[in-house]
């Protein structure tokens, strides 16, 4: 049996891209879960799971999270906790997901949720034997891209931040990486090199492949779909952005024109207090209006 694989990568980075060019493995397309290392931060709150009472108000919270109502699946607790190998949470997250990919027709799960980049620690220690692929794309069309989200940070301030928080240096990530046990890929080779990267991909995955199957996937990538921020982004937004992350950037090894120097004090609390406007009413529509039309008029969770 295969362990599960996580795709790792900043919003807006190429996780779904990658995701579906993986679409013909034993592990489907992998999807977002992003309630892996939510409860696991909350599992004192459960108790001991091997008390039914306590795996069924944990497998309710799960079950109502709004990515996981959309897998559709439906679980007999009683069933559920008698075919569980053991009464920990690594195995209440796998046998959960499996309900997910075998009603895909998916031999093994995997996931692409964003968030488990900077919660690393945590699914390694869930799934240690797991393999990893870890996508990095240019943070200024990542803020591009990012801008145009409801969900999405709101000003170039935010995105720089938000980029150089996922991506910051991780031990944790290069000893994986030193180890096999993890794929690194920029978003911008990805495109332009796919035809060599994703066989490798498949390689490091253990899975076999039919080259007309990868040519027809590889068929489908938009390649020099990169570079946007040239000509979207003006002079001071570029140098906004840099002033945050250009360390960063150059160690991924991207051009910048500006020098990391912070920002100042006053500029970086407008910003922040616009954000946290835009994001409070971000929240009231996806957790008040939302959360009224799933209930009451069938809205589907993510329908947007």
């Amino acid at each position: 049996m295969k362990n599960p694989i996580f795709i790792l990568g900043c919003p807006r980075s190429g996780t779904t891209m990658l995701a579906s060019l993986l679409n013909n493995t034993d592990y489907g397309r992998p999807v977002e879960t992003h309630f892996i290392t939510k409860y696991y931060k909350k599992l004192e709150s459960y108790g001991d799971l091997s008390n039914k009472e306590n795996l069924f108000r944990l497998l309710r919270d799960i079950l109502s999270e709004r990515p996981v109502m959309q897998w559709k699946i439906k679980i007999d607790f009683d069933k559920f906790y008698d075919e569980l190998e053991e009464f920990s949470y690594r195995h209440v997250v796998h046998k959960l997901c499996m309900k997910m990919a075998e009603k895909k027709s998916y031999k093994m799960w995997g996931d692409k949720t964003p968030r488990y980049l900077v919660d690393i620690d945590i699914i390694y220690e869930l799934f240690p034997e797991s393999k990893y692929i870890y996508i990095v794309r240019d943070g200024r069309d990542v803020a591009l891209s990012l801008l145009e989200r409801d969900w999405g940070p709101r000003n170039i301030l935010s995105c720089a931040e938000l980029w150089k928080s996922y991506n910051a240096p991780s031990s944790l990530i290069d000893e994986l990486k030193n180890q096999k046990q993890l794929y690194f890929v920029r978003y911008e080779d990805m495109l332009d090199n796919a035809d060599k990267i994703l066989p490798e991909v498949y390689e490091f995955l253990e899975e076999e492949y039919d080259r007309k199957d990868l040519d027809k996937l590889i068929g489908k990538i938009k390649k020099g779909n990169y570079n946007k921020w040239k000509k979207k982004m003006n002079a001071r937004q570029i140098k906004l952005f840099e002033n945050v992350a250009a360390n960063t950037l150059k160690r991924f090894g991207y051009e910048t024109s500006y020098e990391e120097r912070g920002v100042n004090g006053l500029v970086s609390s407008c910003y922040k207090l616009h954000e946290i406007f835009m994001r409070a009413k971000f929240l009231f529509k996806t957790n008040v209006i939302d959360g009224i039309k799933i209930k009451f008029f069938g809205k589907q969770p993510f329908a947007d």
